[in-house]
């Protein structure tokens, strides 16, 4: 097969769709990933072909922000961001898909099916043009928003556009396969997509990703603490309040940590930082959680899902509306504690810690989870499946 891989142009994005590209390219299918051109790097880096194709609309959410957010703080920032799901979605399914789907029918690669992650819509509409199947993969949790019936009006005018027949229940936008990587033992609300099926999703690394030597060296003999909070929350007005934070609550737990500041961060911040406390600006983090005793996140899926494959319990501090959702899920099943973006000052979220260390229950459930992920079938069933639509 020629797979045809699209996402949006952010690392969140490209990552759940990563571990099935080298599942197909172990099996000696053709694999081309299309996204904007500033994403390149990053998918060359996974030992992907990519190419350069796709609307992109990072800079059009600075129009849609409301004057003052630079300046606020990092709870009015979080609501402010959170506000723009809707009208985001309302875009991806809008004049975004339409230009990716124009992009993705001009290039000189011709596939016998598109595999797009979850938010990418463009893929969808370029396939059906094609009169090929597609496959959507789960990116991100809580998919009340992207359900058929709420996306099919808005498609219909790409569906036009392409001289395709309307489909304005969105009949046509599951309807090959959309791939799961939790088991429905997660969460019913992960399940409500038509033709869900489960795979067991291995965590997407770097060709060249490894620890650097010092994390290697790292004192275990308490326990190993990782935090981070992903690449959108970094980027908040306001977000080293909760690093601040998260660096005292560390300092103030019996544990050795490891805390990613990310990418733009300081690891001088100008505050005493712990002895037990180690920062850095980026870490593999698939790596790193393989040693933990408990992950402090801020909810985002890929990140949870990778804790979850590993049976490792959670602390969530959740920013956004969909990791607001992804804690509900978790907390429920045991396998996370949540602090509120509002109480999580250095106290709370050591309180929080201690908690997830010491009570058993949060790591029995995570286990319990672990081998309901390691029941799905692996990803290279997935292959044998989207071959078989084709």
């Amino acid at each position: 097969m020629r797979i045809l891989f699209t996402t949006h142009p952010a690392s969140g994005h490209l990552r759940p769709l990563v571990p099935i590209a080298h599942a197909a390219l172990r099996q000696g299918h053709e694999v081309a990933v299309a996204a904007p051109a500033v994403l390149a790097a990053e998918i060359a880096g996974y030992g992907l072909t990519p190419l350069t194709a796709g609307y992109d609309w990072r800079y059009e959410v600075y129009d849609m922000i409301p004057p003052g957010y630079a300046d606020s703080g990092l709870i009015e920032a979080a609501s402010a961001f959170t506000a723009l799901g809707r009208p985001l979605t309302e875009a991806f399914a809008g004049h975004v898909a339409r230009g990716t789907a124009r992009d993705l029918l001009a290039t000189d690669f011709k596939p016998d099916v598109i595999v797009r992650e979850l938010d990418e819509l463009g893929g969808y509409l370029a396939a059906e043009a094609l009169g090929i199947p597609h496959v959507s993969i789960a990116s991100f949790g809580g998919l009340d928003g992207v359900r058929p019936e709420v996306l099919g009006p808005i498609l219909d005018a790409g569906r036009q556009e392409l001289g395709l027949s309307p489909d304005p229940r969105g009949d046509r936008l599951y309807g090959h396969l959309h791939a799961n990587f939790l088991p429905a033992q997660y969460s019913a609300a992960e399940m409500i997509l038509p033709n869900t099926r489960c795979y067991r999703h291995p965590n997407a690394e770097q060709r060249d990703g490894r620890l650097d030597a010092a994390l290697a060296d790292l004192d275990l003999s308490r326990p190993f603490v990782f935090a981070g909070f992903g690449t959108v929350v970094y980027n908040l007005p306001g977000s080293d309040t909760l690093v601040d934070a998260t660096i005292t609550a560390l300092g103030d737990v019996d544990c050795t940590a490891v805390l990613a500041v990310g990418s733009n961060g300081r690891v001088d911040r100008g505050l005493p930082i712990p002895p037990n406390v180690h920062l850095v600006t980026f870490v593999e983090q698939a790596l790193i959680l393989e040693a933990c005793d408990a992950f402090i996140t801020h909810g985002g899926l890929n990140s949870m899902k990778e804790a979850m494959r590993l049976g490792v319990p959670m602390l969530s501090v959740p920013a956004l509306g969909d990791h607001r959702h992804n804690a509900t899920q978790a907390e429920a099943l045991g396998i996370s504690r949540t602090v509120a973006l509002r109480d999580a000052d250095a106290p709370t979220l050591a309180a929080g810690l201690t908690d997830v260390l010491t009570n058993p229950g949060y790591r029995t459930a995570a286990r319990r989870l672990q081998r309901h992920i390691h029941a799905q079938p692996p990803v290279d069933v997935l292959i044998d499946d989207i071959a078989a639509l084709v």
